[in-house]
């Protein structure tokens, strides 16, 4: 990456056209590069201007940043073996994560991720100094041990050579675009959940830089940070030779696509006011967009957060549940007797659609929305000897929907809107759990809308590219969905359950006192 072009000169407002490299029906192909917690995917599209076809897809656990162009090299020739050169790059990663460079562009070390909850007293200190509520009114986003703007603050403390060697930081998504490219950018989904970027002002425009006072908290300047490409616009173009031997054609568009809930979500047709989104993996997402502006304070003492979806057009209303794969996971290595997941999951349909009469809290690292308590844990309210693993097993899956159902009443109650919209369902391996599908169609009050494409933020990215890189107009096709299953009594059976999870779950004195009640982690 040496001779990195600087933040400040990142963007070509009208980059070069790119011969089309699609079939010669009028196909769009555009590959979509997602860069997870866990894994990244590389996807080639194809969008035929009334569907979106996922033609081929390449994963790898996500490397480290100073591997990231050796393993999407790799991913690259996969899906475009035997393929047209596409015509845009998108890219989506997690948020809240990136990495330093040094002035070649070359990283300083490992990524800083959103998980590493290293940063809890810087976050502590800039919500002291400037007010806890300011910065949310500021920002939208709660001062947390993730927010980079506190991992910044972190670094500069605790990391003092790192500190002076960094010219710049880059987002995962916004590397790979270095990469890509040699000009360091990112957009206004990444860049919004720094807690270094303002919320537009009502029917304003996204901004297209960080806040300079912000930053100035943390001893930064916006020339350390990539430049926010506005929506509608690519960012630069494929440059590195790599890429262009892995498939890729040189001047090929490249777009930073976003933060991969609001890219997921958009991929999947969440993008008016009253669209839902809910994105399952090992984490778990509520997006609403929503109509007029929300109380960024309110939405934030809920546990939540504001944000500008993809589009940049409204506002939405992000909620997390930091754990709700991982919950699966940790029920059936400890709480499953020993069945398999397979074995376990046709059990749980099997049993039929009535309420257990058990109520399980499905958090194992804490809660943060509605009501942020990290404190809580796991708990299991109603066990008795003569419950089987199948009627434990769905009562666990309730929980989680009933956790879901929560953020989704609270999202409406804070957006002035019906608790009732129809809810997108979205996650490849999350959203294809049977089980799990079928209890969230009983519990939610709404319909459910399940999008089967395995790679959707990947999917996404790349729609978004072929827009911004006006390969497809601005109505892009989203992907398909399917109705969720249809359940007698949706959402009526579920009413008091649900009244007596939220009051568990928000009264620590009642779960103690229940006499049945165990926290299991």
């Amino acid at each position: 990456m040496n001779g990195a072009t600087r933040p400040t000169d990142a963007v070509e407002a009208d980059p070069p056209e790119a011969p089309r490299g699609g079939p010669s029906d009028g196909t769009c192909l555009s590959v979509g590069i997602d860069v997870g917690t866990t894994n990244t995917k590389v996807a080639l599209v194809a969008i035929d201007g009334s569907a979106v076809r996922v033609r081929a897809v390449a994963t790898a656990p996500t490397p480290p940043p100073d591997s990231v162009r050796r393993v999407l090299v790799g991913l690259l020739r996969q899906v475009l073996h035997g393929s047209p050169a596409p015509d845009a790059v998108g890219i989506a990663s997690m948020a809240e994560t990136g990495v330093p460079l040094d002035a070649t562009g070359t990283p300083l070390g490992a990524w800083l991720r959103w998980d590493g909850h290293r940063a809890g007293a810087e976050a502590a200190e800039l919500s002291r100094r400037l007010g806890w509520a300011h910065l949310v009114a500021a920002t939208g986003v709660r001062p947390s041990a993730k927010v980079p703007l506190a991992t910044w603050a972190w670094l500069r403390a605790n990391r003092p050579d790192t500190w002076r060697a960094m010219a710049s930081w880059a987002g995962a998504a916004d590397l790979v675009c270095l990469l890509l490219t040699g000009r360091l950018t990112t957009d206004h989904t990444l860049a919004g959940r720094t807690m270094a970027y303002r919320l537009p002002r009502p029917g304003q425009p996204v901004p297209e830089a960080f806040d300079t006072d912000l930053l100035a908290e943390v001893g930064l300047r916006p020339e350390q940070l990539p430049t926010v490409v506005p929506p509608g616009t690519s960012a630069a173009t494929v440059r590195d030779p790599a890429f262009v031997d892995a498939g890729l054609r040189a001047g090929t568009p490249v777009v930073v696509a976003g933060h991969d809930h609001a890219v997921g979500a958009y991929a999947c047709g969440v993008r008016e006011p009253g669209d839902v989104a809910n994105s399952l993996g090992t984490a778990e997402a509520v997006l609403s967009v929503v109509a007029g502006c929300p109380d960024p304070v309110a939405v934030a003492r809920a546990g939540m957060s504001t944000v500008v979806p993809v589009a940049g057009r409204h506002r939405a209303i992000l909620a997390g549940s930091s754990s709700a794969g991982a919950t699966i996971a940790w029920w059936l290595a400890h709480e499953s007797g020993g069945v398999p997941a397979a074995e376990l999951s046709a059990q749980v349909l099997g049993r039929g659609d009535r309420p257990t009469d058990v109520i399980v809290l499905p958090y194992l690292s804490g809660r943060q929305a509605p009501a942020p308590d990290p404190r809580v844990r796991l708990r299991i309210l109603g066990r008795r000897p003569t419950h089987t693993p199948a009627e434990l097993a769905r009562a666990m899956f309730e929980g989680l929907c009933l956790q879901t159902r929560w953020m989704l009443h609270e999202q409406a109650r804070l957006a002035g809107g019906p608790a009732d919209a129809a809810v997108t369902l979205l996650g490849g391996a999350g959203a294809a759990s049977p089980a799990w599908v079928r209890v969230k169609a009983h519990v939610l009050p709404a319909e459910l809308r399940v999008v089967p494409a395995a790679q959707p933020v990947a999917a996404g990215a790349a729609i978004v590219a072929a827009v911004r890189a006006h390969r497809t107009g601005p109505g892009a096709p989203a992907l398909a969905w399917q109705p969720g299953p249809a359940v007698a009594g949706a959402g009526r059976d579920y009413d008091e359950p649900f009244a007596r999870f939220v009051t568990a779950a928000t009264n620590a004195e009642a779960a103690d006192d229940d006499s049945r009640g165990e926290e299991v982690r």
